[in-house]
């Protein structure tokens, strides 16, 4: 007997399709949130700079000094880069990414202000925003130049000044190296000198007669001078001391960076109505002097009517304790030297305020001794800003007979030939030597009152050594000598918001593993993860088919 045998038809489950419904809605729904949280965290990566900066040093990032001031700025400023933006972020040094430091950096002036900008432009595809820059600008305007504008004050930078150069060994090896990003304090300081309401003018006497004015190792220092000045929103002009006019009309300030030779009387004479401005004061002076000078005969008598005599001694330290050794640039090669230089520390604490970080010391290489020869004669005072330690020693300098300047024969040769020394070897007992502060830097003032009680000055400050300014001081955040130059021209010269911003240095830091971790690394990289999670998969897979 045959039966039709029936196939079981299994009933529908309306519970497991339920559930299976729901789990797939609601992973429907977790994918629209993450896809959502993705695009919301990309847009606050892109406004808010939510993008983590892992780097040592921050390179990425711009300090918190930066975003104070560009947050408190009121006028418009535009950012505007003379490359596209991909073409930058291509740019590469070795294992440097050196367009994305750029265009990462500069983002970030534009996420902390509402009145910054940054735009990227093709010149060859827009060449009317060349134009558009150039009415104010005077210098040249080519690819991967960065102009900082705000209205008709324009600032001009360029790509490869924002980084930093080590060509210690391009004349033996032909090959140089970047060490440091200084892209902040480069456009930091632009911003600051077109948004200044009141900027101030500095004339700076580099040459006489079209030679210059100052010793030719001393060049690089005088250009970190002139950085200082550029990098804290001051206007400068380069003049000549024996053709040029220092107007009290156009210049605030005058900076006579430490003279080879002496003066005429009528240069001293120009210094002298440019402070006296009429009656008016209420102008100001800086005078660099350094060991590499001849004797300054006029420059003496004239700085001693201020109350303040440059001797003829260097300042150096006996205690070990209170000297570093540093090195300095030297000679137009930019070759560094090494010295040791005192330590010394701020006589004065109405000059410290405003400093960041007081505890940085602050050096004083190749600085000649100050002395100040009253501390207040009528309308004049005098003011020791900073000192040597009780250890410190006077070291003579055998000075050279100033060089007299002849009217007749000013296309000569002025700069001392680089075989002639301005000091002497000496015999000189350092164990016995006299120990006991020294004064290497000093401000002298002069104040009247008008008859409406507005109290009008002058000032001028005197610094021992060009050296003090060098650039392997200045260009580190180790020593405070930058910064309490600055600080101290601001309070000089009435100048609030000013910053100093240190560069920032290429670090690599060495993984150190083993032949045998570094495998181990390896494989689990490429074989042991990818297998774990494939095993894993299978056995959900199958758990699930036989559920």
């Amino acid at each position: 007997m045959s039966k039709d045998i029936k196939k079981e038809k299994k009933p529908f489950n309306k519970k497991k399709l339920k559930y299976g419904s729901i789990a797939t809605v609601i992973t429907l729904f977790f994918i629209a949130i993450v896809v959502f949280i993705n695009l919301i965290a990309g847009l606050l990566t892109e406004k808010k700079g939510l993008k983590l900066d892992l780097t040592s040093q921050g390179i990425y990032e711009v300090s918190q000094d930066t975003i104070d001031y560009i947050k408190n700025i009121d006028t418009d400023v535009e950012i505007a880069v003379m490359m596209n933006e991909a073409d930058i972020e291509n740019i590469r040094m070795g294992d440097i990414s050196m367009g994305k430091i750029i265009v990462e950096s500069l983002a970030k002036y534009q996420q902390n202000s509402d009145h910054i900008t940054v735009n990227y432009y093709n010149i060859e595809e827009n060449p009317d925003i060349v134009n558009k820059f150039a009415e104010h600008y005077n210098g040249e305007i080519a690819e991967g130049t960065i102009i900082i504008a705000s209205g008709d004050r324009v600032k001009a930078t360029s790509i490869d000044t924002l980084f930093s150069v080590d060509t210690s060994n391009y004349y033996t090896t032909g090959s140089y190296s970047y060490t440091g990003y200084k892209g902040e304090s480069e456009i930091t300081s632009a911003i600051m000198s077109v948004t200044d309401a009141n900027p101030v003018n500095i004339a700076i006497a580099a040459y006489y007669n079209g030679e210059l004015i100052y010793h030719s190792d001393l060049g690089y220092a005088m250009n970190s001078l002139v950085q200082l000045f550029d990098k804290n929103g001051y206007s400068y002009e380069i003049i000549d001391m024996l053709t040029d006019e220092i107007s009290p009309e156009v210049y605030d300030m005058v900076v006579l960076p430490a003279p080879t030779n002496d003066l005429t009387d009528n240069d001293i004479k120009k210094f002298e109505d440019f402070l006296y401005n009429n009656g008016n004061l209420d102008k100001n002076m800086i005078y660099v002097a350094d060991i590499l000078q001849r004797k300054t005969p006029k420059i003496d008598a004239f700085l001693e009517v201020w109350g303040i005599k440059v001797n003829g001694n260097q300042v150096i330290e006996s205690s070990a304790e209170m000297m570093q050794q540093i090195n300095v640039a030297r000679n137009t090669y930019g070759m560094s030297q090494t010295v040791t230089a005192p330590i010394v520390s701020i006589a004065d604490s109405t000059y410290s305020e405003g400093l960041s970080n007081t505890k940085l010391p602050l050096v004083a290489p190749a600085a000649r001794e100050i002395e100040l020869l009253f501390e207040a004669n009528v309308d004049r005072t005098t003011t020791a800003l900073l000192k040597s330690s009780e250890s410190s020693i006077l070291y003579p300098l055998n000075l050279t007979e100033a060089q007299e300047v002849d009217l007749e024969s000013l296309g000569e040769e002025t700069q001392p030939a680089a075989e002639e020394e301005t000091q002497e070897a000496t015999e000189f007992d350092m164990e016995n030597a006299e120990k006991g502060e020294s004064v290497v830097m000093a401000l002298a003032g002069k104040s009247n009152v008008d008859a409406n009680d507005v109290v009008h000055s002058n000032n001028v400050l005197v610094i021992g050594g060009v050296s003090f300014l060098d650039p392997c001081i200045t260009g580190v955040s180790t020593y405070n000598n930058a910064e309490f130059f600055v600080n101290t021209v601001n309070k000089i010269c009435g100048k609030e918001n000013s910053i100093i911003i240190a560069e920032k240095n290429f670090e690599s830091t060495a993984l150190d593993i083993t032949s045998s971790q570094r495998n181990a690394v390896m494989w689990s990289v490429i074989a042991i993860i990818p297998l774990a999670v494939a095993v894993c998969g299978i056995v959900v897979f199958i758990r699930r088919r036989n559920r």
